[in-house]
């Protein structure tokens, strides 16, 4: 197997998701021609079709199956392999490493973690960025991209996902804010902003338990620009629906109210999940950010 080209296996993964040459091409930023030649090593090192040609899309052989079901645990072993004989050290990390963080992780998670990260490193460029709908992809073609986000988030196995927390959303309102209580009838009088998590695609949770519930009212505004958000519960009656974690990085111009619990239950909190590419899932990079991650997280979302 020493004359094998190991990085070709990948492309039987990314084959078996995409089901078209094209398709995996664009996303291993590589020709279709290139991949075919890639896929013809392939079979003629399994001895096998490995994809068999269903009118536009290919299907795994028995073989290809067998062959995908044990690659995570092969990769697995050979990140064990080379990070067991390589003494990591955080800092001689040079070059530019992605963060792609959900909106309202940037500044609470995101400033401590790159803080941190830029100390112990000062020759790394962070850059950061937020999540959006394509960033899965980006995620699955850049093997310096890591993401963090709220869940649930549609992924593939591609990509690892590992829970390093949690969080619970609250209604915002500014410090003198007329609404004393909160309950459904105190919130209908006035407009609500939700802070969406990108990449989550449908309405919110809060639309669907005012859906749910036949309440007469409507969201006013949805957004991910948490200063837009602080802007307009500033300077009119807004309410607003935002993580809990925010509540020290957005001052003390606001107050900080459970949801009403006809609508969620009390203590209800949205897991936060880490995200990366499965060949780093092992790397030694991988497992620091997530570690740091997990400890700012129970800092700041007690």
């Amino acid at each position: 197997m020493m004359a094998k080209d190991l990085n070709l296996l990948r492309l039987l993964i990314i084959l078996a998701e995409e089901k078209q040459t094209v398709l995996a091409a664009k996303r291993m930023n590589l020709s279709q021609p290139t991949i075919s030649i890639m896929l013809k090593k392939l079979r003629d090192q399994f001895d096998d079709s490995l994809f068999i040609r269903d009118k536009n899309f290919l299907v795994p052989t028995r073989k290809c199956t067998q062959i995908l079901s044990s690659l995570p645990d092969i990769f697995i072993q050979l990140d064990k392999l080379y990070s067991d004989n390589t003494k990591w050290d955080i800092s001689e990390l040079s070059g530019e490493l992605h963060l792609i963080l959900s909106p309202p992780l940037i500044p609470t998670l995101g400033v401590h973690l790159i803080k941190k990260l830029t100390s112990l490193a000062p020759e790394l460029t962070v850059q950061c960025s937020h999540w959006s709908l394509n960033t899965p992809q980006q995620l699955e073609l850049n093997a310096q991209h890591f993401g963090i986000t709220y869940l649930p988030m549609e992924t593939n196995k591609t990509l690892m996902e590992q829970e390093i927390g949690s969080d619970e959303f609250a209604l915002v309102v500014r410090k003198d804010h007329p609404l004393k209580e909160a309950t459904v009838e105190a919130l209908l009088p006035y407009p609500i902003c939700i802070s969406i998590i990108p990449g989550v695609t449908g309405p919110s949770k809060a639309e669907k338990l005012i859906r749910h519930f036949k309440l007469k009212k409507k969201i006013s505004l949805r957004t991910g620009d948490i200063s837009l958000m602080t802007n307009l519960m500033k300077e009119s009656d807004y309410i607003g629906i935002m993580p809990r974690s925010l509540q020290v990085s957005i001052g003390d111009n606001f107050r900080f109210l459970p949801l009403p619990q006809e609508l969620v239950p009390k203590g209800y909190q949205r897991k936060i999940a880490f995200f990366c590419h499965q060949t780093n899932r092992k790397q030694p990079l991988t497992e620091w950010l997530i570690r740091e991650s997990k400890e700012i997280l129970a800092q700041i979302c007690p």
